[in-house]
């Protein structure tokens, strides 16, 4: 699962180069004392409309992302290692957050519509902070919303209902005029090959970020 997620993270990396290259490419701000863990867009990208489902059962837009800078994270309930170290790290660093700007939330886009229930993502997302949000949709639709934000996913079934999806470990920042501002990026450790994205470190980005760009 490590392994192949670290390819996975690599692919759509090479996804998020080639839709700027026609832009100003890809940077990461050093100017304004950002590390090499964020990819932040020389110009924020405007996103197209899409309509997920959130745990209440209520459509989910692009619209919701509005007057927030949302950290988006793509996953699914049954992942054994990425998705509840991610939402636990999430979770401990929400209240720093929050303190940086009290426009934060935390979307949680779930790629595994057949199994995470409204009530499974709601009770999910709940055990780590009851503030975050849980959303997802038939892959018709989620595949394109999710690839806007340079995130992917890739489902490989061994049977009807046990199976593994692969998924990109970056966390992607929506500004509060809903444009796809940067990508926080993870970090792989050789004694722990799992890529995740460093709390602290994302913590010192947002903290740059939002005092450079403001709410």
């Amino acid at each position: 699962m490590a392994n192949t997620s670290r390819w996975i993270w690599i692919l759509a990396m090479v996804l998020i180069i080639a839709g700027t290259l026609s832009g100003a490419a890809w940077y990461a701000d050093r100017k304004n004392n950002l590390t090499e863990a964020v990819v932040v867009y020389p110009e924020p990208r405007t996103l197209t409309p899409f309509t997920l489902t959130d745990a209440a059962g209520q459509p989910f837009t692009e619209q919701n992302l509005l007057g927030r800078w949302s950290l988006v994270f793509v996953g699914y309930t049954h992942c054994p290692d990425i998705c509840p170290t991610t939402l636990s790290d999430l979770a401990r660093i929400y209240p720093e957050l929050t303190r940086l700007s009290d426009k934060v939330q935390v979307v949680f886009v779930s790629a595994d519509p057949a199994r995470d229930t409204p009530e499974r993502l709601k009770a999910y997302t709940a055990y780590f902070n009851p503030d975050f949000v849980a959303v997802t949709a038939e892959h018709e639709r989620l595949t394109p919303a999710v690839q806007q934000l340079g995130l992917i996913y890739g489902i490989f079934e061994r049977d009807e209902t046990e199976y593994l999806v692969d998924h990109s470990a970056s966390i992607a920042l929506v500004n509060p005029r809903g444009q796809l501002h940067a990508s926080f990026r993870p970090g792989f450790d050789e004694q722990n090959p799992m890529p995740l994205v460093n709390g602290a470190e994302l913590v010192k980005n947002f903290s740059g970020i939002v005092a450079h760009w403001g709410d």
